[in-house]
């Protein structure tokens, strides 16, 4: 059920509660706004960062803390995207990826996810998965995708990420195609984004191929 309680203060955008959980966010002077409004300007950079050989531990800290927040050790949790990857290049953000069987109870999730420092960001164009954020005092940066577990989703995820882990002339392929789109939409994330779509089909054709 959805309830109304006010609008976004710079677009005029619909603020409602469903659930207990708003559409929006509500500042430390109760100004309401949507989630695009209050979104910092900086997260529309991209900036990429040498490997750090301490994303996978930081991965495994945050695995761990989830599923203790969840308390079902048996949900599945994966690292994903670049700094997945050892010696690639990549935005600093630690992708985590986890799987559920039904995506339409993802909304059980939330609560317990909150208490984990989530947030979760409602974007109605992603069909297939839905998109949660975290940042920390120690300037980490988590991005965790639920989606079905053996779903198409998690399969492309999940095979990008090893085919890339096991062919290095790829990897740094990728790495190339990310420095020169990075440079020429430095100040364009989605478009960034869009940019290595091509690239990534490419690389599930060749390890279906493969299969």
């Amino acid at each position: 059920m959805q309830e109304k309680v006010g609008t976004c203060a710079d677009c005029g955008t619909t603020i409602y509660c469903e659930n207990g959980f708003l559409n929006g966010v509500l500042s430390e002077n109760k100004t309401l706004k949507c989630f695009t409004c209050d979104k910092p300007k900086h997260q529309d950079h991209v900036q990429l960062s040498s490997y750090q050989p301490n994303w996978p531990v930081t991965f495994a800290g945050e695995r761990s803390f989830i599923l203790q927040q969840l308390d079902d050790p048996d949900i599945p949790i994966e690292h994903i995207g670049s700094t997945s990857v050892p010696n690639l290049s990549a935005k600093p953000i630690i992708d985590i990826l986890l799987g559920i069987e039904n995506l339409d109870e993802f909304s059980y999730y939330i609560g317990p996810l909150a208490q984990a420092g989530y947030e979760y960001v409602p974007k109605p164009e992603l069909r297939t998965r839905r998109f949660f954020k975290k940042e920390t005092d120690t300037n980490d940066t988590f991005h965790l995708h639920i989606c079905e577990w053996k779903g198409t989703e998690w399969e492309e995820k999940m095979t990008f990420r090893d085919y890339l882990r096991a062919n290095s002339e790829s990897a740094q392929a990728y790495e190339f195609l990310k420095t020169q789109l990075a440079e020429a939409y430095k100040e364009e994330r989605s478009v960034y984004t869009e940019k290595k779509g091509s690239f990534i089909q490419s690389i599930l054709a060749l390890a279906y191929k493969k299969g």
